[in-house]
C-alpha cells in the first residue's frame, strides 16, 4: 500500500513509484525512512539518492541500487552535467539486475533517428502487445513491469516494448515528443511488418496510446494505464478558475510574458510545478512556460473520440496527483464507436488508488491480463 515518507507530493510519489517492490523489507525502509529526513530540496534529493546507489552497487545489490539511480536521476535536468553518468550507472545496475538471454534490443528507424526497443518473442506466441510509457518514464522502467508483474505469463503474446519520441534515449538523441502518437506506433508496427497488435502505454501514455489507436487501424486493443484524456489537466487540475481562464487566453503576448513570470515564481518553493514545467519544456523542446502549454493543449483525446473503434480498457485511481477523477467516466463515455469500453477505478482500499496504482501495481497488471485474456 502506497507510504507517506514524507508531506511533498511529488517526492514522495516518486519514492513509491521505484522503491514499491521492497515494502515489505524492513531494513531498506528504515535506510529510506533515514534517506527522506535528509532531502530538502531537489538537490539534496540527488545527492542522497546517488549516494546510496553507490553503497548499494559496491554491496553488489544491483536491483536496489539501480532503483536509487533511478531516483537521483529523476530531478536532474538533461543539461546538467551529472545526469549522463547518473543515467549511465542507472542503466548499468538495472542490466546486472536481470536475466536478459530472452530480450532482443534494437532500434527502428523513425524521422531523422531511431526508437529503442527491446523485445521478448515466446514460442508458439501468434499475438502482439508494444507497451511504452509516457511523459517521464525509461525503457527499463517498462521492461520490469512486464517482467514483474506477470505479463509474460501470456503465453500467446510477444512484446515490444519501447522508448518514443520525447522519452527516454530518444530523448536524449534529440527526437521531441508528439501528440500524434501513431506516428511511432506505424513506425514499428511496419518495421515488423505487423497486421495487428494490441498496444498499451503508461501514464501519459494514457493518451499516448489512445491518440495512436484512434489513427492506426492495426490496433486491435487499447489499454490506458492510467485513463488520461488531457495533458493540461495535469498542468490545471489544481488551479483556481481564475487562474484557468488566464491560461484560455495564452495566445495574447501579453498574458504569455504575465504566465511565464508568475510560473517562474511560483516553481520556486514548489517542486511539482518545477519538475512538470522543466521536464515539458525538455521533452516538447520549448523553453518557455507559455510555450510549454500552448504545445501541452495538443494532447487532447478531444474530437478524436469517435475515431477509436478497438476494444478499450481504462484504469483509474480516485487519488489520481495527474488524472481529475471524473476523467475515467467522462472518456468511456465518449468512446461511442469503440468495439467496448472496460473501465475500472480503483479506490484506497484496494490499494491502487494512485497514478498507474503506485502503490500495489498488481491490481492493474490483474486487469490488463485479465483484459488481454478476453
Amino acid at each position: 500500500m502506497f507510504k507517506t515518507y514524507t508531506n511533498n507530493e511529488q517526492f514522495n510519489f516518486q519514492i513509491n513509484r521505484f522503491m514499491e517492490p521492497y515494502y515489505n523489507d524492513p531494513e531498506i525502509q528504515a535506510t529510506i525512512k533515514t534517506a527522506v529526513a535528509q532531502i530538502k530540496d531537489q538537490e539534496s534529493w540527488y545527492q542522497v539518492w546517488d549516494k546510496m546507489g553507490v553503497t548499494a552497487e559496491k554491496n553488489a545489490e544491483n536491483a536496489l541500487a539501480s532503483a536509487y539511480y533511478q531516483l537521483a536521476d529523476f530531478f536532474l535536468p538533461e543539461a546538467d552535467v551529472r545526469k549522463k553518468e547518473t543515467y549511465a550507472a542507472f542503466k548499468r545496475t538495472f542490466y546486472n539486475s536481470i536475466d536478459t538471454s530472452n530480450i532482443e534490443f534494437e532500434t527502428v528507424p523513425y524521422e531523422e533517428g531511431t526508437l529503442p526497443v527491446a523485445r521478448i518473442k515466446q514460442p508458439n506466441a501468434t499475438k502482439t502487445l508494444l507497451f511504452h510509457g509516457g511523459f517521464d518514464s525509461y525503457l527499463e522502467e517498462i521492461i520490469r513491469l512486464t517482467l514483474d508483474e506477470g505479463l509474460t505469463n501470456l503465453k500467446d503474446y510477444n512484446f515490444i516494448l519501447f522508448e518514443g519520441p520525447g522519452q527516454g534515449k530518444a530523448l536524449k538523441d534529440g527526437i521531441p515528443m508528439t501528440y500524434q502518437w501513431e506516428k511511432p506506433v506505424s513506425a514499428i508496427l511496419n518495421y515488423y511488418h505487423l497486421d495487428h497488435a494490441d498496444l498499451m502505454g503508461m501514464s501519459l501514455g494514457g493518451y499516448l496510446a489512445m491518440r495512436a489507436a484512434a489513427f492506426e487501424p492495426r490496433i486491435e486493443k487499447v489499454i490506458a494505464f492510467d485513463v488520461y484524456y488531457s495533458m493540461l489537466d495535469s498542468f490545471t487540475m489544481k488551479l483556481p478558475k481564475q487562474a484557468l481562464a488566464i491560461i484560455e487566453k495564452i495566445n495574447n503576448p501579453i498574458i504569455a510574458t504575465e504566465i511565464n513570470h508568475k510560473l517562474a515564481l511560483a516553481a520556486i518553493k514548489n517542486v511539482d510545478l518545477d519538475f512538470k514545467i522543466r521536464k515539458g519544456n525538455e521533452i516538447m523542446a520549448t523553453s518557455k512556460a507559455s510555450d510549454l502549454i500552448k504545445s501541452v493543449k495538443k494532447y487532447t483525446l478531444k474530437g478524436v473520440e469517435d475515431k477509436i473503434t478497438q476494444a478499450v480498457l481504462l484504469l483509474a485511481g480516485d487519488h489520481d496527483m495527474y488524472v481529475p477523477t471524473p476523467t475515467l467516466a467522462y472518456e468511456a463515455n465518449l468512446l461511442i464507436n469503440a468495439k467496448s469500453v472496460t473501465k475500472q477505478m480503483f479506490d484506497e482500499k484496494s490499494g491502487g488508488e494512485r497514478h498507474c496504482q503506485v502503490g500495489n501495481k498488481s491490481v492493474a497488471f490483474d486487469k490488463i491480463i485479465q483484459f488481454l485474456k478476453g
